[in-house]
């Protein structure tokens, strides 16, 4: 398991309704961000590149993603400075790999199809 909920129990205070609409918007929405952000690094463009994984960031960083957060970390920073695309493109896969297992596992845990 990729993830930890326990940032997200802290601040729901035990509302698991809260919960679960976090979880499920993430499920819903992080997919259509990761084939924005693959098109942006097969483009090559360092601007797209940096907007997705910055807005990606924090859903990571919520859900305790810590290994996916940290790749997506350096790539945000790659692309902010405009180096290493190589690298980004290297890496982007093994990103994506990681999210989509964590959201299978949140789908399982949460029984959403």
């Amino acid at each position: 398991m990729g993830y930890n909920l326990e940032k997200i129990h802290v601040m729901s205070d035990g509302d698991n309704d809260f919960i679960e609409a976090v979880v499920v918007a993430f499920i819903e929405e992080i997919p259509e961000d990761m084939i924005v952000f693959e098109k942006e690094v097969v483009a090559k463009n360092y601007g797209g590149i940096y907007q997705v994984s910055h807005k990606i960031k924090p859903n990571l960083e919520l859900l305790g993603m810590d290994a996916a957060f940290d790749l997506n970390f350096k790539i945000l920073n790659w692309a902010k400075d405009e180096t290493n695309i190589d690298e980004i493109a290297e890496n982007f896969p093994v990103l994506k790999g990681m999210i989509d297992e964590n959201i299978s596992g949140l789908k399982k845990e949460f029984k959403v199809s």
